[in-house]
């Protein structure tokens, strides 16, 4: 039993040794097979090619892998800060000055440097609320290449004409006219002035008869202080806002305004189609200066982007220049570009006594293809005019018969008499007129019926040859004449 035992114990590792070998023969393959398995599938995958791809190339097209584009990445510039230096204006403010879009207009990214300011420039000064603040921005970027204008702010951002209790214009207005000395005044409020007012303690709702007299009263007191001070007033109204409500009050304040410069024969200038659109209703955006559609109102409605503004400077500019006139600056020629110039001759035209040919088709006869001053300058001569000459000196210069210079006096002859007249004057005597040579009456006229006979006859003797139109059988014929 002992030696049964001992060969079973050495022949179970004969019986091992196949297992294990197969079980690593199957691991490896079942490896070799996973390895495939992917190359196989894509190759499933892919269709066949034809024989014009493997000529002309091609095929598995929207098998390839997609080719990964490169990502651009957005790079932001941020524009520096404009170098041109705005001249100081002093503004009198209850509250901060509001942040100015970042962004400017094309009008204000492109314009140049401010030209330096003629001492003897007129000054114009603005005044009013925070409209008025935006207005004087775009007044000074329009006159920034004009030396001989310059612009000067004074402005309350929450002021108006109904709160005189925190900024009466009444009050203000003439010192700052004596201390600016402005060649025309511009006055722009009205946007805070929706709400009652108290006139000797008593509270007057909006637009009531006792507040629109009041009210209209005040701006008239304001364009009195201006006609006091003998300086022009240029009055901009109110533009349309965000809200119905307001617009409605912003219409009813412009006729006040307009009323109350006119009397004291102010300039009004009228800004509300320039901020509506089509229809007539608010609009952020809309044409600039240049008729570009870009942004004119800021988010909230009411404050102008700098667009919004130049706008406003573009309808007051014409309202200036009338008042103003054309103000440019003087412009003088240095010494080096005069001896380039040749001048004309300083000749009279009506001096000459010959002319060139002029010929209707032909500009190079009498020198019309040669520029002006490029011409040989004739000497100058003091010759009189043949008009001068007649006159001053006697001198007849044409002495041509049939001339349109002939002045010759001619000897003269006499009188030419009118002959005889015509026409008798007086009564006619029928009856000495009739005893003289006696009144003939004149021949009977034919019958319509005579008249025919005789048309037909004349016909017919037309027909047959007669000279004398008639036939030897015709027994009717027309009345002879009276003898």
């Amino acid at each position: 039993m002992a030696e049964g035992r001992e060969m079973t114990t050495q022949r179970r590792p004969a019986g091992r040794a196949p297992f294990l070998r197969l079980f690593a023969v199957l691991s490896a393959a079942i490896l070799a097979l996973s390895a495939l398995l992917p190359i196989e599938a894509a190759k499933a995958q892919q269709r066949p090619r034809t024989i014009v791809e493997m000529l002309f190339g091609g095929g598995n097209r929207m098998n390839d892998a997609p080719s990964q584009q490169p990502v651009k990445k957005r790079v932001i510039r941020r524009q520096g800060a404009s170098n041109r230096s705005k001249p100081a204006r002093t503004r009198s403010t209850s509250r901060s000055t509001p942040q100015r879009s970042s962004t400017p207009s094309p009008a204000i990214a492109a314009a140049s440097d401010t030209v330096d300011k003629d001492e003897n420039a007129k000054t114009v000064l603005v005044v009013g609320d925070f409209l008025a603040d935006g207005l004087a921005d775009g007044l000074e970027e329009t006159y920034s290449d004009n030396s001989m204008i310059t612009v000067t702010a004074r402005t309350n951002g929450s002021s108006g004409l109904v709160r005189e209790d925190f900024y009466d214009w009444s009050e203000k207005l003439g010192p700052i006219l004596d201390e600016v000395d402005p060649a025309a005044v511009v006055m722009m409020i009205g946007s805070n002035d929706r709400q009652p007012m108290t006139v000797s303690g008593t509270t007057l709702s909006v637009r009531s008869n006792g507040w629109t007299a009041e009210y209209e009263k005040r701006a008239t007191d304001i364009a009195n202080i201006a006609k006091a001070k003998n300086t022009p007033i240029v009055w901009v109204g109110m533009p349309s806002f965000k809200y119905d409500s307001m617009n409605e009050d912003m219409v009813f304040f412009n006729d006040i305004y307009r009323r109350a410069v006119e009397r004291v024969s102010g300039e009004y200038v009228d800004i509300w189609d320039g901020f509506v659109d089509e229809k007539g209703d608010f609009a952020y955006s809309g044409p600039d200066v240049n008729g570009q559609t870009t942004r004119l109102r800021g988010s909230d409605g009411l404050r102008m982007t700098d667009a919004g503004k130049e706008k406003l400077a573009f309808f007051t500019e014409k309202a200036l220049t009338r008042v103003l006139g054309n103000v440019t600056p003087q412009v003088t020629l240095g010494d080096e570009a005069l001896p380039k110039m040749q001048l004309p001759p300083l000749a009279n035209a009506a001096s000459a006594r010959t002319a060139p040919p002029v010929s209707m088709n032909d500009p190079k006869f009498d020198g019309g293809d040669n520029l002006l001053g490029t011409g040989s300058a004739a000497s100058f001569a003091l010759d009189l005019s043949p008009r001068d000459r007649l006159v001053l000196q006697g001198d007849v210069s044409g002495e041509r018969e049939g001339r349109a210079d002939n002045f010759a006096w001619n000897e003269k002859t006499a009188a030419v008499r009118a002959e005889a007249p015509i026409a008798y004057r007086g009564t006619l005597d029928l009856g000495r007129v009739k005893a003289d040579s006696g009144i003939k009456p004149p021949a009977e006229m034919p019958s319509i019926i005579d008249a025919i006979i005789e048309d037909w006859a004349k016909s017919d003797a037309a027909e047959n040859g007669s000279p004398d139109g008639s036939d030897g059988d015709s027994t009717a014929s027309g009345p002879s004449p009276a003898q």
